[in-house]
C-alpha cells in the first residue's frame, strides 16, 4: 500500500496539474533558487483538524485508487483525486506532507482512528478509565505480549509466569483494576482507539 500510497500522492505538482492549477513554484517562476528544505513533518505537526479533513480526502481518494488495479490513473481520474483533496479544505502540498507522515508513523491513523471512535458510554467502566491508568495498562501490556510471545504450547514456565505477575504489578495498577481495564479495552472501542494510539505513541518513542 506504501507504494501505491507514495506513487499517487508523492508529487503535489502532479496533483496540482490535474486540478487545473499552476505547478510552477514562486521560485522557479523568479529564477530564485529554492531554500534548503525544512525536515520532513512528523506525527505531532499535525493538528487535528487537519487530520480530520485529511481522512475525509483520503477515503475518497482511495476509492478511485482502488478501482486502478495498477494501472496509471486516467485524468479524470487525476482530477477526481485532485478536486478531493482541495474540496477538503487542506493544500495539496500538506496533504501530501501527511499522506507521507502516515507511510512512515502509525501515530497518524491511530490518532485519526481515536478520534472518530465512538466515546464511552457515560458511567461506564471505560468512561472512568483515565489516561494515565491506560498508559500504564499499555505499558504492562507490552512487556505480557514480550513474554507470551515466548510461551510454548500455551503454558507458561514459572519463570514466565513470574515475569507477567510482575508486569501487571509494576504498572502500578492492583490487579483487579488491570483486569477491569483489560475487559474494557476489548469491549469498548473507544477505549480501544485510544490505547492504540498510546501504544503507537510509545512505540514511536522507543523507535527514535
Amino acid at each position: 500500500m506504501r507504494a501505491r500510497r507514495l506513487a499517487l500522492f508523492a508529487s503535489a505538482a502532479a496533483l496540482l496539474t490535474a486540478a487545473g492549477a499552476h505547478a510552477q513554484t514562486p521560485y522557479e517562476a523568479s529564477g530564485q533558487t529554492a531554500p534548503t528544505a525544512a525536515p520532513a513533518p512528523g506525527a505531532a505537526d499535525f493538528t487535528d483538524e487537519e487530520l480530520r479533513k485529511y481522512d475525509v480526502a483520503i477515503t475518497r481518494v482511495r476509492a478511485v485508487s482502488d478501482t486502478l488495479n495498477g494501472a496509471q490513473p486516467t485524468p479524470e481520474q487525476q482530477a477526481e483525486m485532485a478536486a478531493a483533496v482541495q474540496e477538503s479544505g487542506l493544500e495539496v502540498v500538506r496533504f501530501n506532507a501527511i499522506s507521507n507522515a502516515a507511510a512512515e508513523s502509525p501515530v497518524i491513523n491511530a490518532r485519526i482512528n481515536a478520534m472518530k471512535a465512538p466515546k464511552p458510554a457515560p458511567g461506564s467502566v471505560a468512561a472512568g478509565v483515565s489516561d494515565a491508568e491506560l498508559r500504564q495498562f499499555v505499558e504492562a501490556m507490552t512487556q505480557i505480549r514480550a513474554v507470551t510471545a515466548n510461551v510454548q504450547n500455551g503454558q507458561a514456565t514459572p519463570e514466565q509466569s513470574a515475569q507477567l505477575t510482575a508486569a501487571v504489578e509494576g504498572s502500578g495498577l492492583a490487579v483487579d483494576r488491570f483486569n477491569a481495564v483489560a475487559t474494557a479495552v476489548s469491549q469498548d472501542a473507544g477505549l480501544r482507539a485510544r490505547a492504540e494510539l498510546i501504544g503507537a505513541r510509545q512505540q514511536e518513542a522507543g523507535a527514535q
